[in-house]
């Protein structure tokens, strides 16, 4: 029982079920195994070393091209834990590296098979690694943006760049023209994806304020916020960094508690127009 808990909940993509069934019908099941290995070994990385920090995992989703992992940490937890979790998939990469040389070197698989793992194992390496949402690039992108921007820019900003490489990407793919259709697939996908997080970047705002919120506790770095009476409290809450703790100030010098008084009010109070005047008369 133990042992089913420690598993996550894996969604399989109908993108994977596809590539399922069209290895199936062309003899390619062995390479449809290969890569599906090799994606659930990165995943595996991921996972547990979430699960070695305390996160919450919601389920892993395979898909056709690789998985993803999502978490319910909302980006409040430490972001140096982000970067360890978010480098153990690439690092997996290595020991499939070492695993494939003993089948190599014990002839367990084909000279052809063992060849075409290598190639993919090496290029989902060096893919994952492009700063592009949502891989694992992308995800290391925005921890890095995180040090040096409040969340909210912090977030847009990495949409904004991972569109723009992979716009580049596909501009140099259609210069060359001899790219396979499956790329184009992947990279329309992942478009389609970062098309989908921006229309609900406000909705991930939302979650990050809830979650810090629920989670709080104090920080040993503060940064102190100096706004002019009149603004409303989500224009505030847009300057809170990640690993940040906000005591907020009126100009004229009034003080505001601190960020947890902004966040009772607009989520338990549901003063959603509240400016930070309007907690300073409550206080």
């Amino acid at each position: 029982m133990k042992r089913l808990k420690f598993i996550p909940p894996i969604v399989i993509h109908p993108t994977l079920w596809f590539s399922l069934v069209v290895s199936i019908l062309t003899g390619t099941i062995m390479e449809f195994i290969l890569v599906f290995s090799i994606v659930l070994l990165h995943e595996s990385g991921h996972f547990v070393a979430a699960k070695c920090f305390g996160w919450k995992i919601r389920k892993v989703m395979l898909w056709m091209f690789g998985g993803v992992m999502e978490t319910e940490n909302y980006s409040n937890r430490p972001i140096y834990q982000e970067l360890i979790i978010t480098l153990a998939g690439p690092i997996q990469h290595i020991g499939i590296f070492f695993l494939l040389y003993g089948l190599d070197a014990s002839a367990t698989l084909s000279p052809s098979l063992i060849q075409f793992a290598y190639t993919y194992n090496w290029t989902i390496f060096i893919f994952n690694l492009l700063p592009i949402f949502p891989l694992d690039g992308g995800k290391l992108l925005f921890a890095g943006l995180s040090y040096l921007r409040p969340f909210r820019q912090a977030h847009a900003s990495m949409i904004v760049v991972s569109v723009t490489i992979t716009v580049i990407i596909l501009g140099i793919m259609f210069y060359h023209q001899e790219t396979a259709l499956s790329t184009y697939l992947l990279f329309a996908f992942i478009l389609w994806e970062n098309r989908l997080e921006w229309k609900q970047r406000f909705y991930t705002f939302i979650r990050f304020l809830l979650n810090r919120q629920l989670l709080w506790k104090k920080k040993k770095r503060r940064l102190p916020l100096i706004v002019p009476a009149s603004t409303k409290l989500i224009d505030v809450f847009g300057q809170f960094y990640r690993e940040q703790q906000h005591d907020i100030y009126l100009k004229n010098g009034m003080k505001v508690i601190d960020e947890q008084a902004c966040l009772y009010m607009y989520f338990n109070l549901k003063q959603y127009q509240a400016t930070v005047a309007d907690v300073c008369r409550k206080s």
